[in-house]
């Protein structure tokens, strides 16, 4: 992938006016490119660039030969043009776009937060109404088994008060 400044480079070296000495058109091409180099390479330009801020003429007027960086304004002229005489502005549709999609993003995120925090409670609920059972369930089995003992305790006292009467009778 080539980037600005590698493209830049190589087309300088290609089109530098030392290199094609007399050529008018190699001069105005090395302008360009120039020109356009600055306007990529300083973001507040290639901002205003985006937004058409800098085109002075429609786009019927351009021919196959023209580049859209021949229309260009010099560097002073670009910070005097007014953004908001354009009909459309990228920047504030990118804004307006994004921001929804933030906000969708965020909303879903927020969404499966509650929805973790809710399973990870119900599973919560869910070990301590098993705990519960298990606590009352163990209470309820001493229960009768004390319950059980009581009675084998009462029926051996009965047994031997029993017996003892009838050893003492005897």
């Amino acid at each position: 992938m080539i980037n600005i400044k590698d493209a830049y480079y190589r087309l300088s070296m290609i089109y530098h006016p030392d290199k094609n000495k007399g050529s008018g058109e190699a001069a105005k091409i090395f302008r360009d490119i120039t020109s356009a180099y600055e306007i990529l390479g300083n973001i507040r330009q290639r901002k205003l660039y985006d937004s058409a801020a800098n085109l002075n003429q429609n786009s019927s007027q351009f021919t196959t030969k023209q580049q859209p960086f021949e229309t260009m304004y010099t560097k002073n002229d670009i910070y005097k043009t007014n953004v908001r005489s354009r009909d459309y502005n990228f920047e504030q549709w990118s804004k307006a776009h994004y921001t929804n999609v933030f906000r969708r993003h965020h909303e879903t995120r927020q969404k499966r937060t509650r929805n973790k925090m809710n399973d990870e409670y119900a599973e919560r609920q869910n070990s301590y109404n098993l705990l519960t059972i298990m606590v009352f369930a163990s209470i309820f089995i001493l229960i009768s088994m004390f319950e059980h003992v009581k009675k084998i305790l009462i029926e051996r006292n009965r047994v031997k008060r029993i017996s003892d009467k009838n050893i003492q009778d005897d």
